[in-house]
């Protein structure tokens, strides 16, 4: 090889007449011309790659048959996954969702859920290749279109970036939220595997999980309202959001517990539980009393106008006596229902799900409330059918009822609870008494 000096010596003997500063110059072309050919990856330009990038999309997007199962969880996510479906051609997609879209701040019209409704998307160049939905389709602009205060609707996207796509699996992510929308290929057609989402809905959702069986290790969770809450290795709590499929469900991210990670669990028709693909992890079907801790209706406390009609303690009577009283006096309202369980509100307005809660009205203007206390029922001893009911923070407006603090710390003070059901698998009634002091007691019902 010939060396550098060799040449640099060769060019001032072929060149004397140069300067020093034009000697640089030399020197450069030289190094110039003795570097390496340039990497195939830049032999075309960065406008021909996003060309062929974009050609290679709308080829993955459009090759399904049947299109693709879209996993979409809109505004903060605390709706968890919406499950959609979307099928491509040259220029249009055809969109359907498992939810009724009640578009009344749109076109003003109701899209029942499976209902298909096409528009025009586009793959586009903008800071990278992107998805775009840019005409209008009411099943997704429903999340982002302008509403009264809300410039920008529910804060969701419709564009999105592309994160990494294959035959098996596209990942995008909104452009300006930045939540990540994942598609699966379909084996069957759109309607069918909506049919299939809305049923698996149904069985879920009307029986949360409480237990996870990873590798035969039992651990608590809590599967419910399109959330999933566990205790991840490092001692964390974490809330991932998921959607349901055609198959049971499927996590917004892959979770983590005792050393498994798992992205999606599948319905057992037979025993009703749901399994990990690997087998590894196992989210049984409730006992009755996990049932009761996660239920997902309301079990309300039993008072009337008169002591007779108080089905608690003497003790429990006065504070809840008192709770009304002071609510009449001091706020000018009615209670009109005080109950354990799903919250009443929907998530939007309160995302806390189970909790104690109270209803209050003032007949003098026709107006109702609802006020919450969040609440953790867990179970203490499934043989003995022993509880801890414990409440947690206040919701919306409840500061403004101090008088309702005697009666939770009533419930707090007298963990744990054994409950008495008038039929542990399909009971209508239960009676909790304290395990601390059997005089302190209360009974719920449906």
């Amino acid at each position: 090889m010939i060396s550098l000096r060799t040449i640099f010596n060769t060019t001032r003997q072929q060149l004397p007449s140069l300067t020093g500063g034009a000697w640089g110059w030399v020197f450069t072309i030289v190094l110039l011309s003795c570097s390496p050919k340039t990497d195939d990856v830049f032999e075309d330009s960065p406008a021909q790659r996003q060309q062929k990038a974009m050609s290679e999309y709308t080829a993955l997007l459009t090759a399904p048959e049947h299109g693709w199962a879209m996993d979409f969880y809109p505004s903060d996510m605390a709706l968890g996954g919406i499950a959609y479906t979307a099928r491509f051609t040259a220029d249009e997609v055809e969109l359907s969702t498992e939810m009724l879209i009640d578009n009344a701040k749109g076109d003003k019209v109701k899209y029942p859920a499976g209902k298909a409704v096409k528009s025009e998307y586009r793959i586009i160049a903008s800071q990278g290749v992107m998805l775009t939905f840019d005409t209008y389709n009411p099943l997704i602009h429903y999340w982002s279109q302008p509403s009264g205060t809300q410039s920008e609707g529910l804060a969701t996207d419709y564009e999105f970036s592309f994160v990494s796509a294959s035959a098996n699996e596209i990942v995008l992510r909104g452009r300006k939220y930045g939540h990540l929308v994942r598609l699966y290929p379909l084996q069957e057609d759109a309607a069918s595997y909506i049919n299939k989402v809305i049923q698996m809905r149904a069985l879920l959702s009307e029986i949360p999980r409480k237990r996870a069986v990873v590798d035969g290790r039992s651990l608590p969770v809590t599967a419910m309202s399109s959330h999933f809450l566990y205790t991840d290795d490092a001692g964390t709590a974490q809330d991932v959001p998921y959607t349901y499929t055609a198959a049971g469900i499927r996590f917004y991210e892959p979770v983590t517990m005792a050393g498994v990670t798992e992205r999606e669990m599948h319905f057992n028709s037979t025993s009703h539980d749901l399994f990990s693909p690997d087998q590894r992890v196992l989210l049984p079907l409730p006992t009755p009393l996990e049932q009761f801790c996660g239920t997902v209706r309301q079990w309300h406390f039993i008072y009337g106008n008169t002591d007779a009609k108080y089905d608690m303690c003497e003790e429990l009577r006065e504070i809840v006596k008192t709770f009304i009283s002071r609510t009449s006096k001091e706020n000018t309202e009615n209670v009109d229902d005080i109950y354990i369980g799903l919250n009443k509100q929907s998530v939007e307005e309160d995302a806390q799900r189970m909790v104690i809660g109270w209803s209050t009205s003032t007949s003098m203007v026709g107006v109702w409330y609802e006020l919450r206390y969040g609440v953790d029922m867990s179970v203490v001893d499934e043989a003995n059918l022993l509880i801890n009911i414990t409440p947690l923070d206040g919701g919306l407006y409840s500061g403004n009822y101090p008088q309702v603090v005697p009666f939770m710390d009533f419930l707090r003070n007298n963990n744990p609870y054994r409950l008495e059901f008038d039929d542990i698998h399909n009971p209508k009634y239960v009676k909790a008494i304290s395990q601390q002091n059997a005089d302190r007691w209360f009974a719920l019902k449906l």
